[in-house]
């Protein structure tokens, strides 16, 4: 979780703590004598329920999630990618899906292809105030329980997103340890959770 989350984190807490203390004292409940003490552990409470509801849901609900606003990848993206190997200048081409899981405290990338399937093993949601933009870093693996095997290929990918009226866009390069450089183009198209290429290539012919 960034800096920046953690910080909104502790002054929206901050502001809900205050909010309670001033219901408090419009009911006539001082927290400095006995009985507003009393309710202290009360309010205590009502702050963490809040926060489990909208770690649960609420950072994707419409109005709250501006509250501690993060961006909701959730999805199946579809796009092409291009690549060139430059040991061999051999240069491939083809469409691609990238599945995105995502709660409030983490997310999971899974892309397929016609050939591959990779799976991510280290996630980073990024967000550049400058260029008020969004960038997805992760490391992804064809080998979804030991990506540390130099026997699969390996590869990490930067993507940035953009945001329009009519549809969300990611587009980045993509690296790989067999010598290949690589450029994504994607499209969100469902927030369904594809769970294979030809399952999304079903999806985008409807």
């Amino acid at each position: 979780m960034s800096k920046e989350i953690l910080t909104r984190i502790l002054y929206v807490t901050i502001i809900l703590a205050i909010l309670g203390f001033l219901i408090l004292n419009l009911f006539g409940m001082n927290i400095l004598d006995s009985t507003g003490f009393l309710k202290i552990p009360s309010l205590l409470s009502g702050i963490v329920l809040f926060w489990t509801f909208y770690i649960a849901i609420g950072w994707k609900l419409p109005l709250l999630k501006y509250i501690v606003y993060k961006e909701n990848l959730n999805g199946t993206w579809f796009g092409t990618y291009t690549s060139k190997n430059f040991t061999s200048n051999e240069e491939f081409n083809g469409n691609i899906s990238v599945v995105i899981r995502q709660n409030f405290l983490n997310l999971n990338v899974k892309s397929f292809t016609e050939n591959y399937v990779n799976h991510s093993f280290g996630e980073v949601l990024n967000y550049d105030s400058k260029s008020d933009s969004h960038q997805l870093i992760y490391l992804y693996s064809q080998n979804e329980f030991n990506p540390t095997d130099d026997n699969y290929r390996k590869g990490t990918s930067e993507l940035n997103l953009h945001c329009n009226v009519d549809e969300d866009e990611f587009f980045g390069d993509f690296w790989t340890n067999h010598n290949s450089k690589g450029f994504l183009n994607l499209k969100k198209i469902s927030k369904k959770h594809c769970k294979s290429f030809s399952e999304t290539n079903k999806l985008v012919a409807k």
